[in-house]
């Protein structure tokens, strides 16, 4: 009887504190994760490469939204298509270059490219992320 009492109790609170939680990370948008994002001005600008690590956002957000935290970002958005990135800290797309998003592939140990926009793309725990100005199409990997 005392076993089938504390069983019970013991259900109900962790029913209690599960919905507790829940209402919480309902609140605040997610749960907080961090990832890595750097921003490549390629070999034309003296400053070339400048990481961002172990960014704290939380569960849900897209690369889009991280990266407006992080940089001041200029975009379009294109209806089928998602959001196009026009320019990273004033540095603008122009007629020969322009910012693709590359994935580091942790278990292949190279950039990979994800060919969606970047507010269809949700962020996970731990992921390496690179905004990349280069020219060309498909653009070659970054350095």
């Amino acid at each position: 009887m005392v076993f089938a009492s504390w069983a019970i109790v013991a259900s109900f609170l962790a029913a209690y504190y599960w919905l507790q939680y829940a209402e919480f990370t309902n609140r605040i948008g997610g749960v907080p994760i961090y990832v890595n994002i750097g921003i490549d001005y390629g070999a034309t600008f003296p400053v070339v490469r400048m990481w961002s690590n172990n960014t704290k956002v939380l569960t849900g957000m897209t690369l889009f939204k991280v990266t407006k935290a992080i940089a001041n970002v200029t975009y379009d958005t294109f209806a089928g298509f998602g959001v196009y990135v026009k320019s990273i800290n004033n540095i603008a797309a122009n007629a020969t270059h322009g910012w693709v998003w590359w994935k580091w592939d942790t278990n292949l140990s190279n950039w990979t490219r994800i060919d969606i926009s970047p507010d269809a793309y949700a962020v996970a725990d731990g992921e390496t992320f690179l905004w990349y100005y280069e020219s060309g199409w498909p653009p070659p990997p970054p350095p």
